[in-house]
């Protein structure tokens, strides 16, 4: 491949297609490298503060039963204090100068949104402990929240 003189590439006659597909690769992989942390931070802002909202307002169709593992606490305080919980994670993920709380404040909604499968698995799989029923999936997709916020915190020290 050269570059000719308005800056676009021309291949060689024997590179075609081939030499073309490797710089758009390389181009994207580039393109990812540079912008997947911002994306999958960014992403899981949107989801947190969506279902903090969700659960702040009773609709998350999980909230109940991890309302009725704490059943010392009213259920609308708990789905208002878990909802404002999961804005405030999504909140912290927002800003760089904020990820160390974010991950503080992700490990504890973590333990608290998983107490369910614990407790109720009766409700949460529908064939335990392989066939998770949909509120097991809700719960469950936490672990790869957990994991992407994880990462996002593990770039602290990165320009990202």
């Amino acid at each position: 491949m050269s570059l000719e003189s308005d800056g676009e590439a021309s291949y060689a006659r024997g590179d075609g297609p081939l030499a073309f597909a490797r710089d758009v690769e390389r181009q994207f992989l580039a393109f990812v490298e540079d912008h997947s942390i911002k994306l999958l931070r960014y992403s899981l802002v949107v989801v947190f503060v969506w279902f903090g909202i969700l659960t702040a307002t009773g609709m998350s169709p999980t909230a109940g039963l991890v309302a009725e593992a704490f059943q010392f606490v009213p259920a609308d305080v708990f789905f208002v204090g878990l909802g404002v919980w999961e804005i405030a994670v999504g909140l912290a993920l927002l800003f760089r100068r904020t990820l160390r709380l974010a991950a503080v404040l992700l490990v504890g909604y973590a333990a608290v949104a998983m107490v369910p499968l614990v407790l109720f698995p009766g409700e949460t799989f529908s064939y335990f402990p392989y066939g998770p029923s949909f509120e097991g999936v809700y719960i469950l997709k936490d672990w790869v929240l957990l994991g992407g916020a994880m990462t996002v915190a593990g770039t602290l020290d990165s320009s990202t």
